[in-house]
């Protein structure tokens, strides 16, 4: 934990105090240092990757001795597979499913082969027609465009103005840039130039307090408190305003009226307030006349409504 300290907290070099161009030079080429765990870190400060624990162990968990019920806990799981798969049959194949036996002895020791075999041995037979011509591929990498050589009277040709132009290399576009060095080359007018006030009153690095925290409360001068605002931003301070018509959202409570609180009931509001009272399955099913239709609805008479919402709906074919 204390070597993570050491880490997180590196000395802060004096800009002031170093003279001469070089240290200089050699302090504004330093890497920006992170600063992030200052503000986000709300814990000890810790060096990932390393098999350190977050939070120190004490004394008395170190000298604890291990219950049974741990010591059966830590033995590593037993491999039930024989210790001669694996390891010899897939030495050459891989992996495969196809692995490499080993040959019998009774199978070395056999003399001639069978039929059989010497049919699977025969290597496949070039095709009727094949001429092997290995040597006008050798440039080209088995193209269909092999690469001969020329003859005398082509060598003797004199250059003709088409050959020679195409013979031009073909030119860069006139926009193009090539790619910048990996080394950045310093030009002496910037080696040897002094740096003025302002520049180093920038380069001195931002102080900041010791801590996991900032502080709550910022400093505000005392010329922004009595500045005052411009007609802009006395404008720009104005809230938006709502557009005409704009109804907020409902709440979700809804807030019941004193009147319809203290409202009487008319005999028809409770009438159909009371519920409908039907058997239940146990009763019922012992009911033989339970899904009769009555014959008055039997003669009743349907509504031109209901007719019309009894007509199917006609979809496209």
């Amino acid at each position: 934990m204390a070597e993570a300290e050491v880490v997180a907290r590196e000395p802060v070099v004096d800009v002031h105090a170093t003279s001469g161009k070089e240290t200089r030079i050699h302090h504004l080429a330093a890497p920006k240092t992170s600063k992030a765990a200052y503000w986000t870190s709300f814990g000890p400060n810790l060096v990932w990757g390393n098999q350190d624990p977050i939070w120190p162990l004490r004394r008395v968990v170190l000298n604890a001795e291990a219950t049974n019920r741990l010591c059966e806990l830590a033995q590593p799981k037993k491999d039930h597979r024989p210790q001669h798969v694996f390891v010899p049959e897939f030495q050459y194949s891989c992996g495969r499913v196809s692995q490499i036996w080993q040959v019998s002895d009774a199978a070395a020791k056999r003399g001639n082969a069978t039929m059989r075999l010497e049919e699977l041995a025969r290597h496949k037979s070039v095709p009727n027609g094949y001429l092997e011509h290995h040597s006008q591929f050798t440039y080209s990498c088995g193209r269909c465009s092999p690469i001969t050589r020329p003859n005398r009277r082509a060598m003797s040709c004199p250059e003709r103005p088409r050959t020679a132009e195409l013979a031009i290399p073909k030119q860069p576009h006139p926009h193009y840039m090539p790619g910048r060095p990996v080394r950045t080359v310093v030009p002496s007018n910037a080696l040897a130039y002094i740096a003025s006030p302002l520049i180093e009153k920038l380069a001195v690095p931002k102080s900041k307090s010791e801590g996991a925290f900032r502080d709550p409360e910022w400093t505000i001068p005392k010329a922004t408190l009595q500045a005052n605002p411009s007609e802009r931003v006395t404008e720009l301070s104005k809230p938006k305003k709502l557009v005409d018509g704009y109804h907020p959202c409902r709440d979700v409570i809804w807030r019941v009226s004193t009147g319809a609180k203290n409202a009487i009931a008319s005999n028809r509001m409770t009438e159909l307030a009371k519920p409908i009272i039907r058997e239940t399955m146990d009763h019922v099913q012992f009911n033989p006349d339970v899904f009769n239709v009555s014959e008055n609805a039997k003669k009743a008479k349907a509504s031109a409504r209901i007719e019309e919402l009894a007509q199917p709906i006609q979809r496209g074919q």
